[in-house]
């Protein structure tokens, strides 16, 4: 059976749409399988009551307290051809400090105050400071890592990416 060239470029062009959309699938999966793993796996890992003096260790994930972090969890859908981009993140102000830390400063006194549940240096709990150094204590970073290294992220972007393929 001899195939002509226009029938020939019209099956490539359809193979060329329908890997489009299977990009797209793929990236979208994966930003979705990060935002569900940092929220059921590394967000859980350790929690502290809301208020409660918790110090994590260095460079851990940070701890459960209220569960607004990981309530701000997010994704996007992909956008894009066979090169698709989405993206996942957290739209909450200390997301942002905790993966990456930061120097907390006053704006208007000149100490940052506050009270907390207190700890056995400190039992009534009330805290005052110029500037609090936060150490970062990343999630997103350390969850893509992982779910690379134990090919959890490969498998939802190839389940995605199945009914695309031609």
């Amino acid at each position: 059976m001899a195939v002509t060239p226009a029938e020939n470029v019209a099956h490539l062009e359809a193979v060329r749409r329908t890997a489009r959309q299977g990009a797209v699938a793929a990236a979208t999966a994966a930003a979705q399988y990060v935002r569900d793993r940092a929220r059921n796996d590394t967000l859980q890992r350790t929690a502290h009551g809301a208020g409660e003096f918790h110090r994590a260790k260095p460079g851990r994930p940070p701890a459960r307290a209220s569960g607004a972090l990981i309530r701000d969890m997010f994704f996007k859908p992909a956008s894009g051809g066979l090169r698709a981009s989405a993206l996942v993140g957290n739209k909450s102000d200390y997301g942002r400090i905790h993966e990456f830390g930061c120097v907390i400063t006053p704006k208007a006194e000149t100490h940052l105050g506050w009270k907390d549940t207190g700890r056995p240096d400190n039992p009534s709990g009330i805290w005052r400071h110029r500037s609090v150094e936060v150490p970062p204590h990343p999630f997103l970073g350390p969850t893509t890592d992982e779910a690379i290294d134990d090919g959890g992220l490969v498998e939802a972007m190839i389940k995605a990416f199945r009914d695309y393929d031609p």
